[in-house]
C-alpha cells in the first residue's frame, strides 16, 4: 500500500511537470507565431492549461518554482525588476538609499534576484490569479522591507518601491535614444 502511494505520489508531480512543459511549449509557440491571430487550440494545449490551472496545481507550482520556465534560452531580453528602499529615522531624515539588502552568500544574491520573476504576475494581463496569490507576492516584498530595515538599527520606517526596466525599443535605439526608464509597479510603506 505505501509503495503504491509513492508512486501515485511520483505520477502526480510527473504529470505536473509534464503539463506545465505542454503548457509552455504551446505558449511560446502560439504566442510567437499567432500573436494577433485568432486561431483553434489542440487539445493537447487545452488539457494542459486545464491542468496547470486548476488551484492546487498553481500554488504547488508557484512555491516550488516548477512554473518558471526556461526563458534564459530565450534570445530576447528578459524582465528586469528593481526594488529600492528608502531608510528614514524618527524624525523622517533619510538614512540611506540601497537597491538591494545585504547578503552574506552569492547563492542569496541569486535566490533574491530570480524572485523578482513573479511580480510579472502582477503586471501581466495575461494571469488571472486569486487574491492571495497577489497577497502572497506583497508579503514577500514585505518581508524583503522588514529584513532590509533589521540592517540599519536607527531606522524606523522603510518605503519600498518595484520597478519594472523599460528597455528603449529597437526604433528609438535607432534614433539615439539609449535611456533606460523605470515604470513603478508596487509602492509599500512599513
Amino acid at each position: 500500500m505505501k509503495k503504491k502511494l509513492q508512486l501515485s505520489g511520483i505520477f502526480i508531480v510527473l504529470l505536473i511537470v509534464f503539463a506545465i512543459g505542454m503548457k509552455g511549449t504551446f505558449d511560446g509557440y502560439y504566442g510567437f507565431y499567432y500573436e494577433n491571430k485568432k486561431y483553434e487550440k489542440p487539445l493537447a494545449y487545452t488539457v494542459s492549461e486545464n491542468i496547470t490551472q486548476l488551484k492546487p496545481v498553481n500554488i504547488f507550482t508557484s512555491y516550488t518554482g516548477f512554473d518558471t520556465g526556461y526563458g534564459f534560452y530565450a534570445p530576447n531580453v528578459a524582465s528586469d525588476f528593481v526594488m529600492s528602499f528608502e531608510l528614514k529615522d524618527k524624525k523622517g531624515n533619510v538614512l540611506e538609499q540601497k537597491t538591494m539588502p545585504y547578503f552574506k552568500s552569492k547563492e542569496s544574491r541569486v535566490r533574491y534576484t530570480t524572485v523578482f520573476n513573479m511580480f510579472l504576475d502582477k503586471i501581466s494581463s495575461r494571469n488571472t490569479y486569486d487574491r492571495k496569490y497577489y497577497q502572497y507576492l506583497d508579503i514577500i516584498i514585505r518581508q524583503i522591507a522588514a529584513h532590509v530595515m533589521k540592517e540599519n538599527p536607527k531606522a524606523s520606517s522603510v518605503t519600498t518601491k518595484l520597478y519594472l526596466y523599460d528597455y528603449p525599443s529597437i526604433a528609438d535605439f535607432r534614433q539615439g535614444k539609449t535611456n533606460e526608464n523605470l515604470i513603478l509597479i508596487d509602492e509599500f510603506k512599513h
